[in-house]
């Protein structure tokens, strides 16, 4: 059960092409800068963007708002999180539900649901070019 809030959790992610704030403006860009620059501090920060209460997640068929799942994502995350790329621990943990083995979606302000792996890594990528400047 705590991988499901975690996905529902993390599956918070992706603004570029959504109705969000640019992510150098965001309050999770901010304590994201304060953090230690390691894979981890990234994952928080994909936490942190989408904490909104406008996100939603569907997994198994069922929709969560994403703010009420957040607390569970930031548990998955200490209990799992191995020293891996940001990345790649998406890739593992963050694509399909464990019991019903079925995409995870996410979906903000009225959008259509997109893949959440999909999104998360589409803002890790606007991070890491954001970096790179």
């Amino acid at each position: 059960m705590n991988k499901f809030f975690c996905v529902v959790a993390l599956c918070v992610a992706a603004s570029t092409a959504w109705a969000m704030e640019p992510l150098q403006e965001s309050a999770a860009y901010q304590k994201y800068q304060n953090r230690p620059a390691n894979e981890l501090s990234k994952l928080i920060f994909l936490l942190d963007r989408f904490n909104t209460e406008n996100t939603e997640i569907r997994i198994d068929g069922n929709v969560y708002k994403a703010e009420k799942a957040f607390p569970y994502g930031k548990s998955y995350l200490a209990q799992n999180y191995k020293q891996e790329k940001a990345e790649d621990w998406l890739r593992k943990h963050c694509y399909r539900t464990k019991g019903d083995n079925q995409i995870i979606y996410i979906r903000t302000q009225g959008d259509d649901f997109k893949p959440f792996r999909d999104v998360l890594i589409d803002e890790l990528s606007v991070l890491r070019t954001i970096e790179k400047k």
